[in-house]
């Protein structure tokens, strides 16, 4: 029955679809930031009519008086739910919204667990990190979009690491791009979760570069090149990958920090 990648594909989004089912009872949750979202995409869907592709002021934000709005906010969540919004209505939008990134989260922990798990304790990982009660408090009580959408990157994240530090076979770079493409979309979903994720990043390079020390010490009783070459490459083409991450999100990173001066933040912080 799980054999087939569609059965296990309906079993992720069932079980994020029984989630959101108090949705079609009692309309959407408005949590803490659940209007700052709603009308960002509805300000970016607006202007996507207008022929603005890429919106940086939000012009009816704050009832009318404006604020940088897309140019400071990464453009995942606003761009997803603008899309949303352009092809459902609007009542239907945050439940679709917190459904699609329930099972984006699923689907990449699922893909991680599968590398050392059945298929069925793979689906169960898979189903109970969507759904935890972490992600259900976010969806119910705090609405805070983009960082429901940063979930799914977590377990991507660990899966990069792990292909580039404990490989199979020869890493070659594929696990290197993976890992820069995860670092971008961090950027590009929720600015505290990339800088979390960048720590994370770290941190998690550094555990797997000591234990893979240690490790081909107890075997070979010794430091030579043939250890210590393939152990220091991981470590660059993890740095590489970070400065890759940052680079493929200067798009938006670029103009939001150069940009900061010309704005009081501290208003806002």
């Amino acid at each position: 029955m799980l054999r087939s990648p569609v059965s296990r594909a309906f079993v992720v989004a069932g079980c994020c679809l029984a989630a959101i089912t108090p949705f079609f009872w009692w309309g959407s949750p408005s949590g803490h930031d659940f209007e700052f979202h709603m009308f960002s995409w509805m300000e970016v869907l607006g202007q996507w009519k207008l022929g603005i592709a890429y919106p940086r002021w939000a012009a009816l934000a704050y009832w009318g008086y404006g604020e940088a709005r897309c140019l400071f906010y990464p453009p995942a969540s606003w761009t997803l739910g603008a899309a949303l919004g352009a092809a459902l209505p609007w009542t239907m939008v945050p439940g679709a919204y917190c459904w699609i990134a329930l099972t984006l989260a699923g689907a990449a922990m699922y893909r991680l667990a599968r590398e050392w798990l059945p298929i069925a304790d793979a689906l169960f990982a898979a189903a109970f990190y969507a759904v935890n009660p972490y992600h259900l408090l976010i969806v119910y009580w705090r609405s805070a979009c983009a960082e429901l959408l940063a979930a799914a990157l977590l377990p991507l994240l660990l899966l990069c690491l792990l292909q580039i530090f404990l490989p199979k076979a020869e890493p070659g770079h594929r696990p290197t791009l993976g890992l820069s493409l995860v670092l971008a979309a961090a950027w590009l979903t929720n600015v505290p979760a990339a800088v979390m994720i960048y720590y994370a990043t770290a941190a998690l390079a550094l555990v797997l570069f000591a234990t893979g020390a240690a490790r081909e010490f107890a075997h070979k009783r010794s430091w030579g090149p043939k250890i210590w070459g393939p152990l220091s490459r991981t470590l660059v083409w993890t740095g590489l990958a970070m400065l890759l991450g940052a680079g493929l999100a200067s798009f938006y990173l670029l103009p939001a920090i150069y940009e900061q001066r010309w704005i009081n933040i501290s208003q806002v912080l």
